[in-house]
């Protein structure tokens, strides 16, 4: 066996271990925009962070430019998702965050973050569990700034 097949097979135990040291495949309902909104949301998942704050981006199936996780208790986003139940801009509820305005719907355990835009709607599901939530709509509302009118 030639000395490159044997590194090739002496990596490929490690690679699938690494690969199942992390957290598990999460798996997560993508929602069925149109498919405009469809593109401004793969414009979006270019420009996602690889960490948020210190939660590593995670797997999630089915892939789709329509969903992204981090963190072993999952920090969700979907993008493309319909304007929520109770939405109203002018509510307390509502928050601006440099320059992108998030409805906050709190569900026991979790807070659903929604950017109501023009093109994309994006959604952002954090477990209540996690402090200081406000430093996570930062980091996504760049990136929706950036790529979502």
């Amino acid at each position: 066996m030639s000395r490159r097949a044997l590194v090739a097979v002496a990596a490929l135990p490690l690679g699938l271990l690494a690969a199942g040291c992390g957290a598990p495949l999460l798996h997560i309902t993508p929602p069925s925009p149109a498919n405009a909104v469809r593109v401004a949301c793969s414009r979006l998942v270019d420009h996602l962070p690889d960490q948020l704050d210190n939660l590593n981006s995670r797997l999630v199936s089915p892939r789709s430019p329509l969903v992204h996780a981090w963190g072993s208790r999952a920090v969700v986003l979907r993008c493309g998702v319909p304007v929520p139940a109770g939405y109203d801009a002018n509510s307390p509820s509502t928050a601006a965050v440099n320059g992108v305005s998030w409805f906050q719907q709190v569900y026991g355990n979790r807070v659903v973050w929604t950017a109501v835009r023009k093109t994309a709607n994006v959604e952002l599901t954090v477990p209540t569990s996690y402090d200081a939530q406000g430093g996570f709509l930062v980091d996504i509302g760049a990136a929706v700034a950036a790529t979502i009118p």
